[in-house]
């Protein structure tokens, strides 16, 4: 899928090349959210969306035709974002604002996921759509800072104990690749040590654990991956 909104500055991070060490993972992520979005959502171009912790606003392009209106909020001072906030401040908007409130890979950011998960709720109209990812077993990134991570069950109850029932859960990497993937993630952090010649080395060991993640993740059940996995996409709706 191509949009005006799918242009370089994304690539990177959601739609990365063969060689690069995140090329399954990122990919298959981008996957689930237009999975998600083109199931669940009617092409009528009149939601009103929230990005909240948008970043680069990596998923705009699949949004933005379901959208009349879609909002970036953050806590970084990034260009993309249209409104910057503090990371303990109240969301500037109404009760009952926004059709949808997007959350891709934030609440790990996040230091009190219950003030988030509440200022979602507030903003979301009767019946909104909560479409949020985050880590279930992954290694420490701070952007600006990494402070959890969460079980299928934990992450499940969570969200529900803020007046939202689930409606999908879609896990992303099960753990059998996500071993490959923490060791992949080494490589790469020793590769960028050594320059130029580090990438050179990493390429074709990188292409080769992307088949191979391919390959642990076809023979990891789904029961299995629903349990246990790398990455949840979450998909819920407000109760009342």
């Amino acid at each position: 899928m191509t949009s005006k909104f799918f242009d370089n500055r994304y690539l990177e991070s959601i739609k990365p090349p063969l060689w690069s060490p995140f090329y399954y993972i990122n990919n298959k992520l981008r996957k689930a959210y237009e999975h998600t979005a083109h199931k669940y959502l009617t092409q009528k171009s009149y939601y009103h969306l929230l990005d909240y912790g948008c970043g680069s606003k990596p998923y705009q392009y699949i949004f933005r035709s379901y959208c009349s209106r879609y909002v970036g909020i953050d806590v970084v001072n990034t260009s993309d974002a249209d409104i910057i906030i503090s990371a303990d401040d109240k969301l500037p908007f109404n009760d009952n604002e926004f059709d949808i409130v997007l959350s891709s890979q934030v609440l790990e950011h996040v230091e009190s996921p219950d003030f988030y998960l509440t200022e979602c709720n507030r903003v979301l109209k009767k019946s909104g759509l909560l479409f949020l990812s985050t880590h279930g077993t992954w290694q420490y990134h701070s952007s600006p800072a990494d402070f959890q991570r969460w079980t299928s069950y934990g992450l499940k109850k969570l969200i529900e104990s803020h007046n939202f029932y689930i409606i999908d859960f879609i896990p992303v990497l099960g753990q059998l690749a996500l071993t490959s993937q923490l060791r992949l993630n080494f490589y790469n952090s020793f590769a960028n040590t050594l320059g130029h010649w580090g990438k050179i080395l990493l390429t074709p060991v990188s292409i080769l654990y992307q088949f191979k993640m391919m390959i642990e993740d076809l023979i990891t059940p789904e029961r299995v991956k629903q349990r246990d996995s790398a990455i949840y996409l979450t998909l819920s709706k407000k109760r009342f």
